[in-house]
């Protein structure tokens, strides 16, 4: 595999966090809420009545006034990892694959919401082939989808981000059994429980999930689904990347060359991207 690049995109809305959640997502300028798809947009929004609060854990506020995330914040094709044989990066269109609040299989209905973050922006990646020959799985129901979900949350202070980062690593933990609750076939030998994950200049866990949806006629043929939580001081990034067939992308252990996930270099690149 080699380094391939995702594409950008931002779309503004402001609005309350539950409102960007279920909507999709909004903008650092007040503008009409988005429309709903949440597919690759940004957006910057207060915390919703409904939302349950994040407690700071005490610590003292290091958020500048009017700090908040912007597109510059958001990964690009450049730090995408993608196998350049025959897969090239791309921005997946609006409205195409997951809404913001389902980008990960088991986030809860008022996951994004419940975090307490105080903006979002958004950006979503799929691939084009490049060499149809060497495409392994021609087939694959995530081409024309995307396979990388982004979303950069700005919170209040510090305190509210680390909040944040351990309440995702909690639904992580229990995906595996929030998947089979829900019908689908979980491969847990393959599935890859929370890890950290070393970053500069903050804290990282990213966990992966192999599975078979309900109804699927080929348990051979799986869809690997990783997340990455990275928290740099008062902001978060979630990474979200999606593969489908027989074999595993790879491993979180870096010690372990070319075979590492490439959710290892998404987190990676995260933590330079939260940091600017």
């Amino acid at each position: 595999m080699a380094d391939h690049s995702p594409v950008r995109r931002a779309l503004a809305v402001a609005s309350t966090l539950a409102a960007v959640v279920l909507a999709g997502c909004g903008t650092p300028a007040p503008t009409t809420p988005p429309d709903g798809n949440g597919s690759g947009t940004s957006s910057q929004t207060a915390s919703s009545p409904g939302a349950e609060s994040q407690e700071p854990g005490g610590a003292s506020p290091t958020t500048a006034p009017g700090r908040t995330v912007t597109a510059d914040n958001l990964l690009t094709t450049e730090d995408i990892y993608l196998d350049p044989a025959y897969q090239t990066a791309v921005e997946t269109p609006e409205g195409v694959g997951r809404p913001v609040n389902q980008s990960y299989v088991c986030l809860p209905d008022d996951g994004l919401a419940s975090l307490g973050a105080t903006a979002m922006v958004t950006r979503n990646f799929g691939y084009t082939v490049t060499d149809k020959e060497l495409d392994p799985y021609p087939k694959s129901p995530l081409k024309n989808e995307p396979i990388i979900y982004t979303q950069a949350l700005q919170f209040p202070d510090e305190g509210g981000a680390i909040a944040a980062r351990s309440r995702y690593v909690t639904w992580i933990k229990a995906c595996p059994d929030t998947l089979t609750e829900k019908g689908y076939s979980v491969d847990t030998g393959q599935s890859l429980d929370p890890t950290a994950i070393d970053i500069d200049g903050g804290q990282a866990d990213a966990g992966m999930v192999a599975y078979v949806k309900p109804g699927a006629t080929n348990a051979e043929l799986l869809y690997w689904e990783s997340v990455g939580v990275t928290q740099v001081k008062d902001r978060l990034m979630i990474t979200v990347s999606l593969s489908w067939g027989e074999d595993t992308p790879g491993t979180f252990d870096t010690s372990d060359g070319d075979f590492i996930h490439p959710q290892v270099i998404l987190v990676g690149e995260s933590a330079t991207k939260l940091s600017t």
